[in-house]
Order: C-alpha cells, then structure tokens, then sequence
C-alpha cells in the first residue's frame, strides 16, 4: 500500500479481512508491526468485532509520524 494516502489505504483494505472461525466471548490484543494510518488495524478490528471478538487493544513496534498538509 505503500504511497496511498490514508483515505485510499482505508478503502483498498474495506472487508479485506475475514475471521476464519467464530470468535463469540474472546477479547483479543491486535499486534502490528508498524502502524502507518491505522488502516490494517482497523480492518482487523473490524472482521475480529465481526465474528464476535472483543478488541480491547492494540499493540506496535513503531509508527510512522503523520504529514498534514499546510
């Protein structure tokens, strides 16, 4: 994904993600190497809530700083 804006990195990725098996009464610590825009963490979040998990946190090695604009 690399050279998406953080908008298109968001839709490149909408339910790219799947549960393999129900997760109904897990809560679970997502774990990403590095967080860019948060897009990967959010789509994993969202399939893992989606199969029933609890996502109570979540956890890198490093982050990239955010360039806004002037």
């Amino acid at each position: 994904q690399a050279g998406l804006t953080a908008a298109q990195r968001a839709a490149n990725l909408e339910n790219a993600l799947t549960a393999r098996r129900p997760l109904r009464g897990r809560r679970l610590v997502l774990v990403d190497d590095v967080v860019t825009t948060g897009a990967t963490l959010a789509e994993a979040a969202r399939a893992l809530t989606e199969a029933g998990a609890t996502v109570i946190a979540a956890a890198t090695v490093a982050a990239t700083p955010r360039h806004h604009p002037p």
